[in-house]
C-alpha cells in the first residue's frame, strides 16, 4: 500500500510540473517598437532685402519691320525680287494682273466720253443754262470715277515700305508664294526689316518678362564697360510655333558700349527692404494653394502664404509669415 501511494504521488507531481511548463510556453512576448526620429533640413524665414532682377543677353539689331501686304485681290503676274534681298523704300516687289480693273476703266472711259459729248453738244446747240449745268455735274462725277479707277491700278503693284531686308512669307505648304498664285486683299507677301537704325535689343521667346514695362531701368555690362539704360519699346512678333518679345533699350551713354558682341542686360525691376524672405525651393503649390511646411516643436505644420517679388534664389512672403519661423526644405 505504501508503495502504491508513493507512485501515485510521484505521478501527480510530474503532471503538475508538465502543466506549469505548458502555461509558460503559451505566453506571447510583445516587442516595443521605437519610432525612428525624422530629420528635416530647415532654414529660417529671414527679414532681409530682395530685388527682382532678370539677367539677359543683349545685342545690337534691327527690331522693327513692316508687313508687305496686297492692296487688291487677284492673280500674281510677276515677282520682281528674290528673297531675301536688300530693298529701298518704293522698290517694286510684285505685280498682279489688273484685268478686271482694266475692264472697269474702259467702261468708265466710255461713260466719261459720253458725258463730255453731251456737254459739248449742249454748248454747240445753245442749250439752256440749267441743262448745261446738270450735264457739267454729270461730267465731273464721271471724271472723278474714272480718275479713281486709274489711281487704283497702282494697288496691283506691291512696293517695299521702307529701306531694309525683304523676306517673303512662307505659305501653308512651306514654299514662298509664286507667279500665278491667287491672293486676296490683305494677304501678306512678306516683311521688310527696317535697317535705318540699330538698337540694343533683348529677345525673349514665348514668355514675357514679368513687371518689365516701358521705362524699366536696366544695367548694362560689356566686359569692363558698363552703363545704364531704359526700356523704350517692346516689340511682339509671332512666327509659327513660337513668339518673340523684343525689348528695345536706349543706353544712357551709348559711347560706353560697343555695337558688336554680347551685352549683359540686368532688368532692375524693384526692391523691397526689410521684408520676409525665404528660399524659392521651400514653397509648395497644390490645388491652387501656396504654402510652406513649418517645424513647430518637432511637428510638421502647413502654413498658407502669399508671395511677392523674387530673385534668382529667394522669394518675398507678403503674408503668412512674420519672420523667424523654422521652414522645412526637404
Amino acid at each position: 500500500m505504501k508503495a502504491l501511494a508513493f507512485i501515485s504521488a510521484a505521478v501527480l507531481t510530474l503532471g503538475l510540473c508538465s502543466c506549469g511548463k505548458a502555461d509558460s510556453k503559451d505566453e506571447i512576448a510583445v516587442p516595443i517598437l521605437e519610432t525612428k526620429e525624422i530629420s528635416y533640413k530647415t532654414c529660417t524665414a529671414e527679414i532681409a532685402d530682395i530685388s527682382q532682377q532678370y539677367y539677359q543677353k543683349g545685342t545690337y539689331d534691327y527690331p522693327y519691320s513692316e508687313a508687305v501686304v496686297f492692296k487688291a485681290s487677284g492673280q500674281i503676274k510677276s515677282i520682281e525680287v528674290e528673297s531675301p534681298c536688300d530693298v529701298k523704300e518704293g522698290d517694286l516687289l510684285c505685280t498682279l494682273y489688273p484685268d478686271d480693273l482694266q475692264e472697269q476703266i474702259e467702261q468708265e472711259k466710255i461713260r466719261l466720253d459720253q458725258a463730255q459729248n453731251t456737254v459739248d453738244t449742249l454748248y454747240a446747240n445753245g442749250g439752256d443754262s440749267g441743262e448745261i449745268q446738270m450735264a457739267q455735274y454729270d461730267l465731273e462725277l464721271e471724271q472723278m470715277k474714272y480718275d479713281h479707277l486709274v489711281a487704283s491700278l497702282d494697288d496691283y503693284n506691291v512696293y517695299a515700305p521702307c529701306d531694309g531686308e525683304f523676306m517673303m512669307t512662307a505659305q501653308n505648304w512651306g514654299e514662298p508664294i509664286g507667279v500665278n498664285a491667287q491672293v486676296n486683299k490683305g494677304d501678306k507677301l512678306g516683311f521688310t526689316s527696317d535697317k535705318s537704325e540699330e538698337y540694343l535689343c533683348v529677345q525673349v521667346y514665348n514668355t514675357q518678362l514679368t513687371n518689365v514695362n516701358f521705362g524699366t531701368s536696366v544695367k548694362l555690362e560689356q566686359g569692363a564697360q558698363s552703363s545704364t539704360g531704359t526700356v523704350t519699346d517692346i516689340v511682339y512678333s509671332e512666327n509659327g510655333d513660337f513668339s518673340t518679345y523684343t525689348y528695345v533699350i536706349r543706353p544712357d551713354n551709348e559711347d560706353e558700349l560697343f555695337d558688336f558682341g554680347d551685352i549683359q542686360v540686368v532688368f532692375d525691376i524693384y526692391s523691397r527692404l526689410d521684408t520676409v524672405v525665404i528660399p524659392q525651393k521651400a514653397v509648395k503649390e497644390l490645388s491652387g494653394r501656396t504654402f510652406v511646411y513649418l517645424l513647430v516643436d518637432g511637428v510638421r505644420v502647413e502654413q498658407d502664404i502669399e508671395l511677392g517679388i523674387e530673385d534668382n534664389e529667394n522669394v518675398e512672403v507678403v503674408s503668412g509669415l512674420a519672420g523667424g519661423e523654422e521652414i522645412i526644405l526637404n
